[in-house]
């Protein structure tokens, strides 16, 4: 099966300057400051804050639109490897890219007349876990402005600090997180049985506490989670024989996995930006019938899951996947968005 696409979806081998080594490096932030396990605002916080601040006045976040002046909207985005625009290589394995759904948003913010420092602090390759505790090398490799080597310097510590040195400033927050503990469930080209549903429940653990935590820092600050798609379905037209265990496990992943990041939104005052609404991810599947489910015709549109050689199946977004998520999330916040410069 195939679904070659525009030619502007191909976008191999383009460099992020506003993520280069010379706009970036890593802060290092002594494991004294938090407490191991990570949670929520420790007594020491404020010497993070410190760093951050330091590295904010340095330059050393690396934030896109660094020239939009004080008031800017601050875009801060966490989450793997969708936060930063991965794609694949021709031949396999992937690369960061500008086509990234927060610059997409960000962009999309500045069209309207906005300032806005877009701040990317996603890792490919991140879980909902590692998003905590670090210790999981982004891939492709990015320069960070974290250690990301364990709780006291990953991704949501960072985020933690981030928030509290720049109070009183008009921000957003983008989180996408769980594609990657999904993706474990995908295993030479076939679907690991039970295997979503543990990572729906890992998700539940781990988003739960990521939220709760940015909450801690800023109770009003604007929250998007995206839902996800399941790249696993990308499976169906080559696998005739698998559709009813791809359409049970798609059954599991809508409750366990959206279900999960859905109810966490609720619970800690985010808005929901529904990707997986966008693609179609609930309409019905059918393993009997010969009519392509939309879930499925949307997962081969904007992802690469269902190319032919010499390219191998990706569940990274196409470029007008990226670009439906950064609409999506620019309609779901837009009424939340503070006023900016």
């Amino acid at each position: 099966m195939n679904y070659p696409g525009p030619p502007s979806e191909v976008g191999y081998g383009v460099a992020v300057p506003c993520n280069s080594p010379q706009r970036s490096s890593a802060i290092d932030v002594r494991p004294d400051i938090l407490s191991a396990s990570g949670r929520g605002l420790r007594p020491r916080l404020a010497a993070l804050v410190a760093v951050v601040a330091t590295a904010a006045a340095s330059g050393a976040l690396g934030g896109c639109g660094d020239d939009a002046g004080p008031d800017a909207l601050q875009v801060i985005s966490l989450g793997d490897s969708l936060a930063v625009g991965v794609q694949p290589k021709l031949l396999g394995g992937g690369q960061e890219t500008r086509q990234g759904y927060p610059r997409r948003f960000a962009a999309d913010l500045r069209d309207e007349g906005r300032g806005v420092r877009l701040i990317e602090l996603g890792c490919g390759g991140a879980t909902s876990g590692s998003v905590l505790s670090g210790g999981r090398r982004c891939a492709p490799d990015r320069d960070t402005p974290y250690r990301n080597e364990d709780p006291s310097t990953s991704q949501a510590t960072w985020a933690e600090g981030l928030l509290s040195s720049t109070r009183g400033r008009p921000r957003v927050v983008l989180v996408d997180i769980g594609g990657n503990d999904v993706g474990s469930c995908y295993s030479a080209g076939r679907v690991l049985p039970g295997c979503i549903a543990k990572a729906g429940a890992a998700l539940r653990t781990n988003l739960s506490e990521l939220l709760s935590r940015l909450r801690e820092v800023d109770r009003d600050v604007p929250i998007g989670v995206l839902s996800l798609y399941d790249p696993l379905l990308g499976l169906w037209d080559d696998q005739p024989a698998s559709r009813p265990l791809l359409a049970r496990e798609h059954r599991t992943f809508l409750t366990q996995v959206n279900g999960t990041i859905a109810r966490a939104a609720r619970r800690h005052d985010a808005t929901l930006v529904d990707l997986a609404g966008a693609m179609d991810q609930s309409a019905p599947l059918d393993p009997g019938s010969n009519i392509r489910p939309r879930a499925v015709t949307a997962v081969c549109r904007y992802t690469w899951m269902c190319v032919s050689a010499p390219r191998t199946p990706d569940i990274h977004l196409r470029k007008d996947g990226y670009d439906l998520a950064a609409r999506v999330a620019t309609s779901a916040l837009r009424p939340r968005l503070p006023r900016s410069g």
